[in-house]
């Protein structure tokens, strides 16, 4: 049984990923500041709190390791742009710090980095779907550090035993999401329905953006890893829909979905939103037969019963 290292495995997209890649036959390493480290409790999943800014610490925990999966980054993209430096401290230099040290992991097999296909791009002057060698022009310093992060990811795979590959979602929604952080509109128009608060919307819900369900992001890292890549390659892929919808319509199905309607708050556009950003994943398809087929109304619904079923949130 291969084994997978999921870094920030405690989060929206890791505990996602969890469930479905130990539903693969994958023995599933959880390793985040935020959990306990367990016993042998019979499962195929087991857990590590490690920080990652702890690297001797992080390469120790995932030394037989074929797979490791980079999910953790601080920030969300409406993070306000408060200090470059710390946001390289925070994000860039322990992936860094890791890949430079990652000879040490000799039974590793290919690393993956979740980069975002929402933010890396920036604004597009033709509302085509956008594809992976477009030009990289983020607005914000969560675009940013994912771009330099995706730069390093390439340079230091280079002459390695192992292969590496970057995927840029679009904006990934599902049960798990984090309703705390102001990430995910979805899920929190969902929960303002549930909690009978008032929801912003900014710049009347015009932005267009590309929704896609965690569990087709899962099926595409799966397909991923399960490609046999050549030593010191990396590879980069959208993964997305491939369907734009303009905010507003997203809450309209929402309040559809839920027969409640949302108390909105209308507020000026973000300097940080692209008003459009839709991915091309033509590239994932051809390569691996790769679709995303979670519709759009059918993820709503299990968001929607996730969250109304769910206290905790």
């Amino acid at each position: 049984m291969k084994k997978i290292a999921i870094i920030g495995g405690n989060g929206f997209i890791g505990k996602n990923l969890t469930d479905y890649l130990s539903e693969k036959d994958f023995e599933i390493l959880c390793v985040d500041h935020s959990v306990k480290n367990n016993l042998d409790d019979g499962s195929n999943v087991r857990t590590a709190a490690v920080d990652i800014h702890h690297t001797k610490e992080l390469l120790g925990s995932v030394k037989d390791c074929n797979f490791v999966i980079w999910l953790v980054h601080s920030s969300v993209p409406s993070t306000k742009d408060d200090s470059l430096v710390d946001d390289f401290m925070l994000n860039v230099s322990p992936i860094v710090r890791f890949l430079e040290k990652a000879d040490e992991l000799t039974k590793l097999e290919k690393f993956v980095y979740f980069s975002s296909g929402g933010t890396v791009y920036g604004d597009v002057s033709e509302h085509t779907p956008i594809k992976e060698e477009l030009h990289q022009n983020p607005i914000s310093n969560y675009g940013l550090s994912k771009s330099v992060i995706e730069k390093y990811v390439e340079y230091l795979t280079r002459k390695k035993h192992f292969s590496s590959a970057i995927l840029r979602p679009s904006n990934v929604y599902g049960k798990f999401q984090n309703l705390v952080k102001p990430q995910g509109i979805i899920g929190f128009a969902f929960k303002a329905i549930r909690d009978s608060k008032s929801l912003d919307l900014y710049d009347e819900g015009k932005v267009i953006r590309d929704f896609v369900h965690v569990r087709d992001v899962a099926d595409a890292l799966l397909k991923t890893i399960e490609d046999q890549s050549l030593a010191g390659s990396t590879e980069v892929f959208n993964v997305g829909s491939q369907q734009g919808y303009s905010i507003k319509e997203i809450i309209d199905k929402i309040e559809n979905i839920s027969q409640q309607p949302i108390d909105i708050v209308h507020k000026s556009s973000r300097n940080f939103d692209c008003q459009y950003n839709v991915l091309n994943t033509e590239k994932l398809r051809n390569k691996y037969n790769w679709n995303a087929n979670m519709s759009l109304e059918n993820g709503l619904s299990e968001v929607w019963e996730w969250i109304k079923n769910d206290n905790e949130v």
